[in-house]
């Protein structure tokens, strides 16, 4: 055998073997990237989604307030509580506001130091029209009314509703640490300890996520109620109620800074909508 022809060959089959698992280890590399980002976005994703499940939670809870008294933490006067009409006399006004003074009397205070805004309760009307103008970026997610000029909803100009989610989760995740109020969620800033890091790493994370809700009265519809009493023997039957489309999105939006919980684009937004029946 002639070795001279041999020579070199560990060389070259060294550099071929280099080579190739350079490739394969770049590869590995762009694959777990990949998959690494796919999470993130899947993540982001599913966030994004209960987020905006709260959003409807809150739509459910806005209707039910509305029929029951809004809550307030001090009872404010006639003169704060009520505007007049541009076709309501001063007489009527007058009488109006006598009615309120003596309904906010017998107001009751609740264990959470909360009242109920009685005054002018029950179903919730469409009374504010949104032009294509003021539409937020949630309306606009919905298909069918996005290509509406105009929609009418619900809420007196005080819909839609849109919170931070940190305001829903934070007093929960955080109701022993140094976030004691909702202000404090935006505006606190932790010490260096690896705990209290990992913590407002999270807290800047979830204040880039928000939900915004808003009501549509739907008009009448029928429901089963079901059910017995031996007082009044009431057995299932079909009774007439206000039906209610709630329309929510859960925001995700681009990562801000220290003073801003996000930079304002949003880089995600999941749209849910549910339709309730409230008993007339």
């Amino acid at each position: 055998m002639n070795r001279n022809e041999e020579k070199g060959f560990a060389l070259v089959l060294s550099l071929i073997l280099l080579i190739t698992m350079s490739l394969m280890g770049g590869s590995l590399i762009v694959i777990s990237s990949g998959d690494h980002q796919n999470n993130n976005s899947s993540d982001q994703y599913q966030q994004a989604f209960y987020v905006a499940e709260t959003g409807l939670m809150q739509g459910e809870k806005w209707v039910i307030d509305n029929y029951l008294g809004h809550w307030i933490n001090t009872i404010p006067s006639a003169d704060a509580a009520l505007t007049q009409g541009e076709d309501e006399t001063d007489d009527e006004f007058n009488a109006r506001k006598e009615q309120y003074t003596e309904a906010s009397a017998t107001y009751h205070r609740y264990s959470n130091s909360m009242y109920r805004h009685s005054f002018n309760r029950g179903p919730a009307r469409n009374d504010t029209e949104i032009t294509e103008d003021n539409k937020s970026v949630c309306m606009k997610s919905f298909r069918n009314l996005s290509t509406a000029d105009t929609i009418q909803i619900a809420g007196g100009g005080t819909l839609p509703k849109s919170d931070n989610f940190i305001n829903i989760v934070g007093p929960i995740l955080l109701s022993d640490g140094p976030y004691t109020s909702s202000e404090n969620f935006i505006t606190t800033h932790l010490s260096d300890t690896e705990d209290e890091e990992i913590a407002e790493k999270e807290v800047k994370h979830l204040r880039r996520f928000e939900y915004e809700f808003f009501v549509m009265n739907v008009g009448n519809a029928a429901y089963r109620a079901e059910g017995s009493s031996i007082a009044t023997n009431t057995s299932n039957v079909d009774a007439q109620g206000t039906a209610y489309k709630i329309y929510a999105c859960g925001i995700f939006y681009g990562k801000g800074d220290d003073d801003n919980p996000n930079d304002g684009n949003v880089q995600l937004i999941i749209p849910l909508e549910n339709l309730i029946v409230m008993p007339n």
